[in-house]
């Protein structure tokens, strides 16, 4: 009789005291979506694994330092400095633009799904592909070799139909909202959101998920942090880790198989501290372990005024498709289509709109003051006096989320919502329930990152507490990249022009040719340091995760991408995670 998955018991290491850990079959090192999907799916396989996790079950200020991450002197201007403290505090608890100077890692049980607004869409096909204009780009892997993984990974993220392109409509039962652009030109492009399984007003958090319905065979320690991978005498073999507990204390777990999934920076950072038999770091015999630090670059392309609010919701709508799973939530955006990438030499990316708050919003008006971080008291009270409204509505929203409110009813509420009103269903995810006083739309894009072995993580001479050096971070925008968003920009007004639309009227540094104000910050979608390629002179790990040279050590999330599409990472990093699954299971013990 097959063992079924029942709620996991959590240990803290330092709870152990000398009792003996291992040797184990499968290490793992980090309880993100990444490595918490690798041990689901060697559990499917009959294989054991232990995940040691850094944080614990919620995120800590003690663990939160552990995550201090240094940037270049000039990485960031003061005006994106500003906008990164804006921007990514607005999902996570702990995070500070001071302490993590590149990134956002969250060390907790779940990892980036703490803090994640539940977007998530897979690669396209180009972005597989060797494109002559895109140096560095091809994958030793197809779109169709990956396909079964990205099936189970949305179904293991509570997510729908994998379509992303304009083939969606079909499903739909639905003809695309006219007018609308070429579609030769900019063809639509789809996101869903992962829901929560455990509460019907949240997004998944991978680490809940996990603990709810724990695969057998899985033993989950906590407060343990990762210092270093151990090799055999001949340096070819990863046979140990040596991990630290909250209290300081280190010792030595063993295993016969390790897999690394503690994000792109920590990743990187712990083969390059690992130096007990590779001085140069563990993996880097090429000196590429670090390099080709990939993210989303994010810009505001254009923006339309309060009348045309509700055309282009319309057109930037969302919609709900029923499945097995329940309903599934569609956001619609666009995309240049692969003829005009080609074309143009452009860069995958994809725009979307989001809602211009007005300055008086009563609602961010509130966070400030109860954050302390109002620089007028007085207006940010007035501001909320005077919408009633908005303020009653969201009370009223954040009372439905309440545990006091019965979940039978708030999962009948949501599915109904998600069927019928998607996009208040999505507006309710996007601003965790609170309605907020808008003066137009934005039109926004994610485009991927040309690879670069100048942008990178290296390790600094400051140290965390456990003697570890901070990991150091280079990032840089480059010219294709600048290119596309503009040329994105143009084709968008121009398209929408032409379709008889409301032309957008485009950011002043498009419009002035001044990259400058792009203001262009890490969307915290770290990826490609290990990344992955068939030639050990090109990259740090093969076709199958295995770090080239090294024997018993695999690499799981983001930092094996060797380019990052504009697709928001997690279902990737998940389909990923089940496919090295798959194949330790199908790997014969040493």
């Amino acid at each position: 009789m097959t063992e079924r998955p029942g709620p996991l018991h959590v240990e803290e290491l330092a709870a152990l005291g000398d009792a003996p850990i291992g040797p184990c079959d499968v290490l793992i090192v980090g309880g993100g979506p990444a490595g918490l999907s690798v041990a689901r799916g060697l559990a499917q396989a009959g294989r054991r694994s232990l995940v040691l996790e850094s944080g614990g079950l919620v995120e800590q200020e003690s663990t939160e330092a552990l995550n201090e991450t240094l940037g270049d002197a000039d990485l960031w201007t003061p005006r994106q400095a500003l906008k990164r403290q804006g921007f990514h505090t607005h999902l996570t608890r702990l995070w500070h633009h001071e302490r993590q100077g590149f990134g956002v890692r969250c060390r907790a049980l779940g990892g980036s799904t703490v803090a994640w607004a539940g977007k998530s869409a897979a690669f396209s096909e180009q972005d597989y592909a060797a494109r002559p204009w895109v140096p560095g780009s091809g994958w030793p892997v197809t779109a169709a070799e990956l396909a079964p993984y990205v099936d189970k990974a949305a179904e293991a993220l509570n997510l729908g139909l994998n379509c992303y392109d304009g083939r969606l409509w079909t499903h739909l039962r639905r003809p695309p909202p006219e007018p609308r652009p070429d579609p030769a030109v900019l063809d639509s492009f789809f996101w869903q959101f992962a829901r929560s399984t455990l509460d019907p007003t949240d997004v998944l958090r991978a680490g809940a998920e996990f603990i709810q319905a724990a695969p057998p065979g899985c033993r989950v320690l906590t407060g343990a942090t990762v210092l270093e991978v151990l090799c055999d005498a001949s340096g070819t073999r990863a046979c140990a880790v040596l991990v630290a507990d909250a209290t300081g204390a280190r010792r030595t777990i063993e295993a016969q198989t390790i897999v690394l999934a503690a994000s792109a920076i920590e990743n990187a950072r712990l083969l390059l501290n690992s130096r007990s038999r590779h001085p140069n770091g563990l993996g880097n015999d090429h000196d590429l372990v670090g390099r080709c630090l990939l993210d989303h670059p994010n810009a505001r392309l254009a923006s339309f005024g309060p009348q045309a609010i509700a055309s282009m919701s319309r057109l930037f709508g969302f919609y709900g498709l029923k499945g097995h799973q329940g309903v599934s939530m569609y956001m619609h955006g666009l995309a240049p289509t692969a003829r005009v990438q080609e074309e143009e030499g452009l860069l995958n990316c994809a725009a979307y709109t989001t809602g211009e708050r007005a300055p008086d919003d009563p609602w961010s008006a509130v966070r400030r003051i109860v954050r302390r971080q109002s620089k007028d008291y007085a207006a940010d009270t007035c501001a909320v006096l005077r919408s009633p409204g908005l303020m009653a509505k969201g009370m009223a929203r954040l009372a439905f989320q309440s545990k006091r409110f019965p979940s039978a009813w708030s999962r009948f509420a949501v599915q109904q919502v998600l069927r019928w009103r998607p996009g208040l269903a999505v507006e309710e995810y996007l601003t965790r329930g609170i309605p907020h006083k808008l003066v137009g739309l934005s039109i926004h894009a994610l485009c991927e990152q040309v690879p670069d072995r100048d942008n990178r993580i290296t390790l600094s001479q400051r140290q965390d507490r456990f003697g570890m050096p901070l990991p150091l971070a280079r990032w840089r925008i480059g010219e294709l990249e600048l290119r596309t968003l503009t040329r994105l920009g143009e084709i968008v007004q121009r398209e929408f022009a032409r379709a008889g639309l409301p032309p957008p009227v485009l950011a002043d540094w498009i419009a002035e040719r001044d990259a400058r104000g792009a203001d262009i910050i890490d969307m915290g979608h770290s990826a490609g340091t290990t990344r992955m390629a068939a030639d050990p002179a090109r990259g740090v790990v093969d076709a199958h995760c295995k770090v080239h040279g090294v024997h018993g050590l695999y690499i799981a999330g983001a930092s094996v991408f060797p380019t990052c599409g504009h697709a928001n990472p997690t279902l990737m990093i998940v389909a990923f995670a089940y496919r090295l699954a798959d194949h330790l299971a199908r790997e014969r013990r040493p």
